[in-house]
């Protein structure tokens, strides 16, 4: 306590309180000069792959709208059934009831063709999270110094308030569905690299071991031992992605995601809690649905 006064007593005559002006270094403008660069080389004009906008628009159109149109064209009572068969898959009839009830919960709140477009947008965007999320993780997991490289930029991508992923995916895929799905799976692609490289990192040294000594490449651990065991950890990755790009739908609602998200934003603006209130409902059922079926109730799936 006493270094520290004198320290401070010290430091406040010598140097001031305040931080040196010419110690200051202003990182907005290179960025703005960076992102203006990106822009106006990766959006558009690219040779073969056309850029972002041209990939947003192709995206939207041959993944978003057929799947949003499917869903929407199927009668209630299939997907009820559907609803019901996948959650029979991953637990008991308990969790199938919880899962019907939950979708029907979104029909009698009138919210059917909202609650299907935001589903769509929300599978899509877990697809494309797990892919590139599982593929890392399992990297990550094998090869130590690719989890010392990715650890880093994985706790940033964590730190990083949401809307900031907004400015620059905006900037590449303009606005609209697919701006939205982008910024869930910046936001939700940290959590499930790091729930698949635990999972596959734990993964028993005595079953590894016997597969080495039984002449198993590298290849065939990892396919016929390590993501077996890793299952529990590849379940609660696909859970962990359905609950952030849920919590992004919202915040894709301000980017042209529409659907739920924009209810919410326009009963935010308006002043309408009836609408927010009921949208934010039809969110959690949502979450409930998706949390049913993507992860096993029954004690032997557990075990």
């Amino acid at each position: 306590a006493a270094l520290v006064a004198a320290a401070s007593v010290a430091g406040s005559a010598a140097l001031g309180r305040q931080w040196p002006e010419p110690w200051t270094v202003s990182i907005s403008a290179p960025v703005n000069t960076a992102v203006d660069w990106i822009t106006d080389n990766l959006g558009s004009g690219i040779p073969v792959v056309g850029g972002t906008a041209a990939w947003s628009d192709n995206f939207a159109r041959w993944v978003l709208n057929p799947l949003r149109d499917g869903l929407q064209g199927a009668p209630w009572w299939l997907l009820l059934l559907a609803a019901a068969a996948l959650a029979l898959l991953a637990g008991t009839w308990r969790t199938a009831a919880t899962a019907v009830a939950a979708l029907a919960a979104i029909g009698a709140m009138g919210l059917w063709p909202t609650s299907l477009n935001t589903l769509s947008q929300v599978l899509a965007a877990l697809v494309v999270t797990l892919l590139p999320g599982v593929a890392i993780g399992v990297l990550a997991a094998r090869v130590p110094w690719a989890d010392r490289a990715v650890r880093p930029v994985l706790d940033v991508m964590q730190t990083m308030p949401q809307f900031i992923y907004l400015i620059p995916v905006v900037a590449l895929f303009n606005v609209g569905r697919t701006a939205a799905i982008i910024a869930a799976v910046v936001y939700a692609l940290p959590a499930v690299i790091r729930i698949t490289a635990q999972g596959v990192r734990e993964t028993d040294p005595g079953a590894l071991e016997a597969a080495r000594s039984m002449g198993a490449s590298t290849g065939q651990q990892l396919r016929h031992v390590q993501l077996p065991l890793a299952r529990p950890a590849l379940l609660l990755a696909v859970n962990q992605g359905v609950v952030l790009v849920l919590a992004i739908v919202v915040i894709g609602g301000l980017v042209g995601g529409g659907a739920l998200g924009y209810d919410v934003v326009y009963a935010l603006q308006k002043s309408e809690l009836g609408i927010g209130l009921t949208a934010g409902a039809a969110i959690v059922c949502l979450g409930v649905l998706l949390d049913r079926v993507t992860q096993p109730a029954t004690p032997r799936d557990r075990r």
